[in-house]
């Protein structure tokens, strides 16, 4: 059902603004893909959760839940980058030049542990840019999107990623990730609480004591976890705004304010983001603040730094 949806997406939205360098055959051949990979991990996933489920009762079922869950989540992020991400775009290593010497330079500064520069061909489907980090431990990579490279001169860049690198210098990445696992404990708990609260299944139809489908019980719960998946996801903004005017201090802090605005006001005109919003829409809409409000926290934060 969501084909027709990615198609307009991509082939007319996308394309009426300039971004769309999808063909057809990419696009069915990402679908294509996409629905083998579902194929594939889905029934693992789910046989284990509905065995959990059938298997042990009462509140001990969402410690084996929130368990087998996080073991999913370790396993996904560590076959994701080299197995998963490599089936649909091309990761070559970053040549030998000016930027790839600032850019290990800045690493060595903070003693990040980087291990490999990748270039992405991103600009195969969208004229979107971006750059990312990625790895455990002493297995640090960087992933620069060739758009960026294209957009951006090579200290905007290195700002941009000063402002990764601050995200990893700040825990930012273990914070998040912690706080995850607390929040889907928590919803386990209440699943739990709901898959054996009397009369509820009864109430969608599933009548008699043996009568409780693991999977129903599942969508029941979606149901009904809605409205407070609403406040966790505000919740989730409010710290990703802040975690960001944190990241674009410590940019700031090792010098990178001048570069850092140009590379934001490059990535917003060449993603055609909206450079100023109401406070609240965006609090509420967007994970990032708008352009407007990190250029004014870059200035405080300068001025500050003098």
């Amino acid at each position: 059902m969501s084909v027709p949806w990615s198609l307009y997406g991509t082939f007319v939205i996308e394309a009426r603004h300039g971004f769309n360098n999808t063909t057809m055959s990419t696009f069915v051949g990402d679908l294509i893909k996409s629905t083998l990979l579902t194929m594939v991990l889905s029934p693992p996933i789910i046989a284990g959760l509905v065995k959990i489920m059938l298997l042990v009762p009462g509140p001990a079922m969402a410690v084996w839940i929130w368990g087998f869950m996080l073991a999913v989540s370790l396993i996904m992020l560590t076959i994701y980058p080299v197995i998963i991400a490599p089936l649909f775009n091309k990761y070559q290593p970053l040549e030998d030049g000016k930027l790839k010497k600032k850019i290990e330079a800045l690493a060595g500064r903070l003693k990040f542990p980087l291990k490999k520069l990748f270039v992405v061909d991103g600009s195969r489907r969208s004229a979107h840019s971006n750059a990312y980090m990625y790895g455990f431990f002493k297995n640090k990579r960087i992933v620069l999107y060739d758009t960026l490279l294209e957009q951006s001169t090579d200290e905007q860049v290195t700002a941009v990623l000063a402002h990764e690198l601050g995200h990893w210098a700040l825990s930012h990445t273990k914070y998040l990730f912690v706080a995850s696992q607390v929040v889907l404990a928590a919803q386990m708990s209440m699943f739990a609480m709901t898959r054996g609260a009397p009369g509820l299944l009864e109430a969608f139809g599933f009548q008699g004591e043996g009568n409780k489908p693991a999977l129903a019980s599942l969508v029941i719960f979606q149901l009904l976890i809605g409205p407070l998946d609403e406040l966790l996801g505000l919740a989730q903004n409010f710290v990703s705004r802040t975690f960001e005017y944190q990241a674009d201090r410590f940019a700031v802090d090792l010098g990178y304010a001048e570069d850092l605005k140009g590379a934001l006001c490059v990535l917003d005109k060449e993603n055609k983001g909206p450079p100023n919003n109401d406070r609240w829409y965006s609090a509420y809409h967007h994970s990032h603040p708008v352009l407007v409000e990190r250029l004014v926290a870059i200035d405080d934060a300068a001025k500050k730094k003098e």
